[in-house]
């Protein structure tokens, strides 16, 4: 069973920890468990509207607006961090202390940016956070079947992607985004269903995959910035962004033509 409302309150209370946690000290898993905190509640909240009845999304549109200026904020600093860990493949070419250097430096810009933001908008955010406890405390014990969830995950990706084309990089990108949000809903209802549980594991084996080519391609922009245009590290990503870009669009190609002939189909009944 998945109990969307127990989902919320527990990330709730992980979210407020992790803002604690980076306001200590922003390293690399601390902002890590921010980022994902902010999208597994915007996930959550997906689902609590597609199940409740409760109009979640206009009654959440504030605390929404708020997990996507912190969402943005730790995402800033979580792609360096992913770069400069992706960089260290390239250490024997000459030129990639100079990027390296760069991304250092921007990482610190975007580590300050990110505590402003928190220190900011903590409290607004803990007052958000509760409004909406609030309004959720009438279906406390809701409990979905694992059979609902998969559908509700499934439509929701459907509805999300099914105007996508995996061709354009920055429709790629959304699908990438869009499974990881599907993962997240699933992911509230795997521990009790087995069924649930593969779809989360599809989902996220699908964002790997997706996750690993756009990581590249964004290395590989830092990296044309920043270096010349006879840089080996350029040469080299550039090859492994046109390799992982392949593989990419098959695997979205793959989810289009399974979520969105199901969501066809049951339309038809």
């Amino acid at each position: 069973m998945s109990q969307p409302v127990t989902a919320f309150l527990r990330q709730s209370l992980a979210l407020r920890a992790a803002i604690v946690e980076c306001l200590d000290h922003p390293s690399m898993k601390p902002v890590h468990r921010l980022r994902s905190a902010t999208r597994r509640l915007e996930a959550t909240l997906e689902l609590l509207d597609a199940s409740t009845g409760l109009k979640i999304r206009n009654k959440s549109k504030v605390l929404r607006k708020t997990l996507g200026k912190i969402r943005h904020a730790a995402g800033a600093v979580r792609d360096l961090d992913v770069h400069r860990d992706l960089l260290n493949a390239y250490r024997k070419n000459g030129d990639t202390e100079k990027l390296d250097r760069e991304l250092a430096s921007a990482r610190e810009k975007a580590a300050k940016k990110l505590l402003a933001g928190l220190e900011k908008n903590q409290k607004s955010l803990n007052d958000e956070l509760n409004d909406v406890e609030t309004v959720l405390k009438p279906v406390l014990d809701l409990d979905l079947s694992g059979t609902e969830l998969v559908r509700l995950t499934g439509q929701w990706f459907a509805s999300t992607i099914r105007k996508l084309d995996p061709q354009q990089d920055d429709q790629l990108h959304s699908i990438r985004k869009a499974g990881k949000t599907a993962r997240y809903l699933a992911e509230t209802g795997a521990e009790d269903s087995k069924t649930v549980a593969d779809v989360a594991a599809r989902f996220e084996r699908a964002q790997n995959t997706l996750g690993a080519w756009h990581d590249c391609l964004l290395l590989l922009d830092e990296a044309q910035k920043s270096l010349s245009g006879h840089s080996p590290t350029i040469d080299q990503l550039q090859e492994k962004a046109f390799r992982l870009r392949q593989q990419a669009n098959k695997v979205a190609k793959h989810l289009l033509a399974t979520f969105c002939a199901r969501k066809n189909q049951s339309e038809l009944h």
